[in-house]
């Protein structure tokens, strides 16, 4: 088996996540479908570096294809990209070494966009609309600045009790850091870990603005869930202001 790397793009409006899943329209499934459509009876196998959720979009996901033949890589790229959707597009595909692991991550970047200005419907699908008016930029910061370092994320996630017994997930996760800067008539959110439990930013980003506005949630409330205290907060922002920017790899 020969070993690539891709690199995608997507609009997650129309999909349920990257997950291939029966009788659901996902992110892997349509990129399997074309690979099929191209190399014919051929086996393979696709894994993605990140488990993006429904709605979710990306700039830089990366995947791994094991392929059972060395094809022309730009042919080859040229003729999945006409067979995918027009939503999802592969921007670059390089052969790598078979014992590359794509779960060897240093790190991701994630965004996180608001518009607080006026109603766009061209950037519509890609952010949050906003109508509390301009957001303090300063303000805000104070809030996603008690997320940064090493907390206990098991409120902040999409995890259940059966997921966190059976699958062993470890929800004491740290963050690198977390950037809030305005351009233009959006304020976006930029996120910087290694990785991250689902729906964990979604939830991050609501809850920090349920605080920004005195609704449901203090800042005190924020720090006590973050050391694994209390109720889980009902709170998960809408995905199409979520998207994964950058995966990078250790060297």
């Amino acid at each position: 088996m020969f070993k690539f790397l891709l690199t995608l793009q997507y609009d997650g409006s129309d999909f349920h996540g990257w997950i291939e899943q029966p009788n659901s329209s996902t992110i892997q499934g349509e990129l399997n479908k074309a690979i099929s459509k191209v190399t014919k009876s051929t086996k393979f196998k696709t894994v993605g570096a990140s488990k993006t959720d429904t709605g979710v979009h990306a700039i830089d996901q990366k995947v791994t294809l094991d392929l059972e033949f060395n094809p022309k890589l730009e042919l080859f790229k040229k003729a999945i990209n006409k067979a995918l959707p027009e939503t999802i597009r592969i921007s670059s595909i390089e052969k790598i070494e078979n014992n590359f692991n794509i779960r060897d991550v240093l790190y991701k970047e994630y965004s996180y966009t608001i518009n607080d200005g006026q109603y766009n419907l061209l950037t519509n699908r890609f952010e949050l609309n906003w109508n509390f008016g301009q957001i303090d930029v300063k303000k805000m910061q104070s809030i996603f600045d008690l997320f940064v370092g090493e907390h206990d994320f098991k409120l902040f996630s999409g995890l259940n009790e059966k997921d966190l017994e059976v699958n062993n997930i470890k929800t004491i996760r740290n963050i690198e850091s977390i950037k809030v800067v305005r351009v233009d008539d959006k304020v976006i959110i930029n996120f910087k870990a290694k990785g991250f439990i689902r729906y964990q930013i979604r939830m991050i980003v609501q809850s920090a603005l349920n605080c920004y506005l005195d609704k449901k949630i203090s800042a005190e409330q924020i720090q006590e869930k973050l050391q694994g205290k209390g109720a889980k907060p009902p709170f998960n922002a809408p995905a199409k202001g979520l998207k994964l920017n950058k995966i990078v790899f250790n060297s």
